[in-house]
């Protein structure tokens, strides 16, 4: 699956699953306190049933106590009861409550029993309140939990539905992306070989002894062949996706770059360009040599690429880093943010595809690199690899 494609498939998902799961949870929260409601105003009316029966008991007992008769507080198999005065003391209870009862409210919860209070009037016996007790077997947390398994499958449900359905929309454009990339990578195997055929006979004729203005036409056949030769090399590593196994050794960069700027001698010299390198220290780098290859390269590609005729492009080498700097056309801050990006161009008058600064990226994030990009336009742009 190629980046963009993830990208696109995290972007469609992330919006359009933020909004259902907000709607599902919204939906789920509604029912759950709808469901919690209905049951509660069920066990109300049932524990007022129970209020009434212990009501009456102890209004039966009040007037038998008036003839001074035995008695007996009432008890029930299926609650338990509890008598408070004025004052908020307890008189009697059947069990003892557990917690301070909030009087303020008129039902509470405590472990698996609900407990309801009622003002009775007349106070018979002095009972000012009533408490009914009873266990509700955490009919609200069984129904949390039925709405929360309930929720969770239609989320696993939607989840899976989404990614499919992204998938079908998208397979059109993976299919096309696929055609041009078996495309792209037939073409650069076809170009390889007139490319490499080119260079081979220039050398072969560099050895003899040929006029200045033929040796002038030569020089243009193999400057652009080069270019041809550099595209190449950048389509093959994108093509491969970096999926190469690295081969990382101690490489001196001081010897790496001196052969790479001999080998765009010839682009340089037809721009008249001049060529300055700086060694402070001696620079090892362990990486593979075709990655830093591919790095070198293509910053001096830039390089060549954007500078005024007859300037100077400066290589600094220091003992962790070097820079590749020009007197070119330069990027304003927002080029530079964008730099990396594949395919970005800024000046469609130089060619390229735009993925030169894109390949070093990748490299130098690939090795912990870290890359510096000082650019002002009309003054020039200084690139800095720290390592």
């Amino acid at each position: 699956m190629y980046n963009a494609e993830k990208r696109t498939i995290k972007s469609v998902l992330s919006l359009y699953l933020s909004s259902t799961l907000f709607l599902i949870l919204s939906l789920a929260y509604i029912y759950y306190h709808g469901q919690k409601e209905q049951l509660e105003a069920t066990l109300i009316q049932e524990m007022k049933s129970h209020y009434k029966d212990v009501f009456e008991s102890i209004k039966k007992l009040h007037q038998k106590a008036n003839y001074n008769e035995m008695i007996e507080y009432p008890r029930f198999d299926d609650f338990d009861s509890a008598i408070f005065d004025v004052d908020k003391k307890n008189i009697f209870f059947t069990k003892q409550i557990p917690f301070e009862l909030n009087f303020h409210e008129k039902i509470s919860y405590y472990d698996d029993k609900a407990y309801f209070i009622y003002e009775s009037e007349p106070y018979y016996l002095g009972a000012k309140y009533i408490v009914v007790s009873k266990k509700v077997k955490n009919i609200f947390q069984d129904i949390g939990k039925k709405v929360f398994l309930s929720t969770l499958f239609i989320i696993v449900l939607v989840v899976l539905t989404s990614l499919f359905l992204v998938k079908l929309i998208l397979k059109p454009l993976r299919d096309n992306i696929s055609l041009l990339d078996r495309f792209i990578k037939d073409t650069t195997h076809e170009l390889n070989t007139p490319v490499s055929t080119i260079l081979n006979n220039i050398e072969l004729i560099e050895k003899n002894n040929i006029e200045p203005t033929l040796r002038n036409k030569i020089n243009r056949i193999k400057t652009a062949s080069l270019t041809l030769s550099n595209i190449y090399d950048d389509l093959v590593f994108l093509l491969l996706d970096n999926k190469q196994k690295s081969e990382n050794q101690d490489v001196i960069v001081n010897d790496l770059i001196k052969q790479r700027v001999d080998y765009f001698k010839l682009l340089f010299l037809s721009k008249s360009l001049s060529v300055v390198v700086n060694e402070s220290n001696r620079s090892v780098l362990n990486i593979d040599n075709k990655k830093l290859v591919r790095m070198v390269d293509n910053l001096l590609s830039n390089s060549f690429k954007y500078s005024k005729k007859e300037t100077k492009i400066t290589i600094n080498i220091n003992q962790n880093s070097f820079s590749i700097c020009d007197e070119g056309i330069g990027m304003s801050q927002e080029q530079v943010d964008k730099a990396f990006e594949r395919y970005q161009r800024f000046d469609a008058t130089n060619g390229g595809f735009g993925i030169g600064l894109n390949i070093v990226y990748s490299i130098a994030k690939e090795h912990n690199i870290a890359i510096k990009i000082n650019s002002k336009i009309g003054y020039g742009t200084c690139v800095t690899l720290e390592y």
